[in-house]
């Protein structure tokens, strides 16, 4: 029942939309009204697709009218009805949205929006998509001094950068994000931890070097962090690597992992540079 409705109210909303006459002209405010009407409809018979699709000619009534606003609304809209099944269509109506809120100054709004096309890429396994999304929405978030959901933003987009083993930019924004937390009382106590993403990321150019150089700054931009079991380890694992000691990095992993469990994203790092060790030793023998 609920499907035949949604039918009618679309074709309804098609005539208004397009009719033409000598008095009468397309009535985009009504046409608007019914295909949202119609999308609901759509949604009780849980047809989300279709649901999107008719909250997608709303918004472009609510653009005819140039009520923004509304446009932006009813893309967001759309792409929550897209949202589960149809990623590409939901992050389509996103950037709709995300189009209008910015040419309207609404920077936090499109930042929001921005993260939530982030999600879906990343989810989609389009990581070059999330990871640029992610970047955006950092830049709009700091642009409007909301340095926690900024931050948010830049880590996902670092560890991102990361995986795809861009790892001069994983540093840039890890380091940034360090420099920006280390005189802030809430986010102090994750400067070490940023401050070993990056360094990590350095080794995986490989530049054991640079890493040894970057340790300095570490220690001079945060004093405390010269005591920390995070910079320990990455003191022991650099001369491991300057080494070429594989055995020697994996028994300073393994303790290092009993007191700080190690996640995914260090660990897979960590095998990386292992092998780019192992690599180098079978290259001299």
């Amino acid at each position: 029942m609920s499907t035949e409705k949604a039918i009618e109210l679309l074709h309804k909303a098609d005539k208004l939309a397009t009719q033409k006459g000598w008095f009468t002209g397309p009535k985009y405010d009504e046409a608007g009204e019914l295909y949202e009407q119609a999308s609901n409809q759509f949604k009780i018979s849980r047809q989300m697709r279709e649901a999107g699709e008719a909250m997608l000619k709303a918004a472009q009534m609510s653009l005819k009218l140039n009520d923004h606003h509304d446009a932006a609304q009813r893309f967001i809209t759309a792409s929550k009805a897209f949202k589960k099944n149809y990623p590409e269509q939901a992050i389509g109506a996103l950037s709709e949205a995300v189009n209008i809120l910015k040419t309207d100054g609404k920077f936090r709004s499109a930042a929001a929006q921005e993260k939530e096309i982030g999600t879906l890429s990343e989810e989609a396994l389009d990581l070059e998509r999330a990871m640029r999304s992610y970047e955006q929405a950092a830049q709009w978030y700091a642009d409007e001094d909301s340095t926690a959901l900024a931050n948010g933003c830049f880590l996902k987009a670092a560890s991102l950068a990361a995986q795809l083993e861009n790892y001069t930019r994983a540093v840039e924004l890890f380091e940034g994000i360090a420099e920006g937390s280390v005189d802030n009382s809430l986010t102090k106590w994750s400067v070490k931890d940023y401050f070993l993403k990056a360094a990590l990321c350095r080794l995986a150019i490989p530049d054991s070097i640079g890493a040894t150089e970057a340790m300095k700054r570490y220690k001079d931009l945060d004093p405390s962090f010269a005591k920390t079991r995070e910079c320990s380890f990455l003191e022991e694992i650099i001369g491991d690597i300057q080494n070429n000691d594989s055995q020697a990095f994996t028994d300073h992993v393994a303790n290092f992992d009993r007191v700080c469990q190690l996640d995914n994203w260090k660990t897979t790092l960590l095998l990386r540079i292992k092998r780019q060790i192992v690599e180098i030793d079978e290259d001299l023998t």
